[in-house]
């Protein structure tokens, strides 16, 4: 009975993800921060004399509390009567401090806090486990297996295409390193992100916060609970937080996707002039049966196509919000983690077709040793260099809209009068520049991002794990 196909078709790869961004996923986010921020309202007004302080068991106690089935129930039917469903999250914390024997500090609960204190706070959680747990890890496993063909065939000569058409050799190595690199350049500009939080009240103006006590520090407290939670403490908010870095972020996966979806296209590109065969599964025609079609990169270019459309639609439409507050952009908040999924499922896709993919080295060869024509470039170049006059219009006289083999090549240099060993020694699977030294700065480059994402995913994870978002 689901609608999006995530819950349904796709759900078993996803399950984890699921679990992490589903809707009980945010609530239990929710609970979590209201139990952490209870925390630091106790230890605060406890140091000033406000509030008795916790001991270590109550507060050991207070730390433990989680959200559970039977507790995710109790809070749709709350919501269901309060019509609220941050508030029915504190009524929700309440009952649950009572059943620890904790119901004296009940009281305190959200106390100072607006529902956009606690929802920006959750759902920068849940972004940040969408990514650093389950997207970044996928699309390093992704750039591993892409890092492992450029080394195989950073040597490996193919034929070149520019508009469709055959031209100057490279070699499989740097044409992959070129899809690895667009890919890190995005994963760089990902995890140099750094989410920001806020703690400010109805309007942004901490008000409710002078009612507490005014002998606290409230823009340099409530700044510093953010920062302990892993975010960056917002200057200036209304009463929600400025969308700019979550933008950011989002817009950053997007285009991360799209050049994806440029790796996918060409990879479908090499599989169907015979270059690459895919060996994953064997999906063929309902009525030809010869046919054994590559559905995953299909499939990963569509999921790609759309996550990147959702979180850049996403990033867009939540720029604007009227005065200090509208809920037009609540509804859109939701489906980041659908958005992120369809790029997840997009990446372990061409993931399976990288970890399955042979390379047909003999048929690169083949195609090459056929279009001794696209040496035009380095005729007309070397004559050019020589001293030559004319030499490009000489060269496009004989080379233009021909095709030719090793003999037709030899043929052209001597009608043309040329007399140089480097032009006669070549071939096209010879001409192909430094492509070696690119494909081999590529990996260097990539390594040095990899290294970069995983550290900053490990500190992001430790954070969540020490403030148990995760297990």
């Amino acid at each position: 009975m689901s609608i999006s196909p995530l819950d349904d078709r796709y759900y078993e790869e996803l399950r984890e993800y699921a679990n992490s961004v589903s809707e009980r996923a945010f609530v239990g986010y929710r609970v979590r921060v209201e139990v952490l921020y209870l925390d630091f309202l106790i230890d605060l007004l406890g140091r000033v004399g406000v509030v008795k302080p916790l001991s270590p068991r109550e507060r050991e106690l207070l730390l433990s509390l989680r959200l559970g089935d039977d507790d995710y129930v109790r809070f749709r039917e709350l919501e269901g009567e309060l019509g609220h469903d941050v508030k029915a999250i504190e009524y929700l914390v309440r009952e649950k401090l009572a059943g620890i024997g904790l119901g004296r500090i009940a009281h305190l609960v959200h106390l100072g806090l607006t529902s956009e204190d606690v929802n920006n706070l959750a759902l920068g959680v849940l972004v940040k486990v969408a990514v650093y747990k389950h997207l970044i890890p996928e699309v390093m496993r992704l750039l591993d297996l892409l890092m492992r063909l450029m080394r195989e065939h950073a040597s490996t000569p193919i034929l070149g295409r520019t508009h469709g058409q055959p031209a100057t050799p490279t070699t499989f190595g740097k044409e992959v390193a070129y899809h690895a690199c667009r890919v890190c350049y995005w994963l760089r500009d990902l995890v140099s992100v750094k989410l920001q939080g806020k703690v400010s009240g109805a309007t942004g103006s901490m008000a409710s916060f002078s009612m507490i006590s005014d002998g606290i520090d409230w823009v340099t407290e409530l700044g510093n609970f953010v920062a302990r939670l892993g975010f960056e403490p917002a200057v200036a908010t209304t009463q929600i937080l400025p969308p700019d870095s979550m933008t950011r972020l989002l817009t950053s996966i997007g285009l991360m996707a799209q050049a994806l979806i440029n790796l996918a296209q060409d990879m479908w590109m090499y599989n169907m002039l015979g270059y690459i065969h895919i060996r994953g599964r064997p999906i063929g025609s309902s009525t030809m049966p010869h046919k054994v079609n590559p559905v995953d990169l299909e499939n990963a270019e569509g999921n790609l196509k759309l996550g990147s459309s959702i979180l850049m639609e996403i990033s867009r439409y939540v720029q604007i919000s009227r005065l200090q507050r509208d809920l037009s952009d609540s509804t859109i908040k939701r489906n980041i983690g659908l958005g992120i999924g369809h790029v997840l499922l997009g990446v372990r896709r061409l993931t399976n077709v990288l970890s399955s993919v042979e390379v047909d080295v003999e048929a690169m060869g083949r195609d090459l040793d056929n279009h001794w024509e696209v040496l035009s470039e380095a005729v007309q170049v070397r004559l050019r260099a020589l001293g030559v006059a004319d030499a490009y219009e000489k060269a496009l006289r004989l080379f233009r809209g021909s095709r030719m083999g090793r003999d037709d090549y030899l043929r052209v240099l001597e009608e043309l009068g040329v007399r140089d060993e480097l032009l006669a020694g070549l071939s096209p699977s010879k001409y192909v520049g430094y492509a070696t030294e690119i494909t081999l700065n590529c990996i260097k480059y990539c390594g040095e991002v990899m290294g970069l994402a995983r550290s900053r995913v490990q500190d992001e994870l430790d954070t969540l794990r020490r403030l148990g978002f995760i297990d």
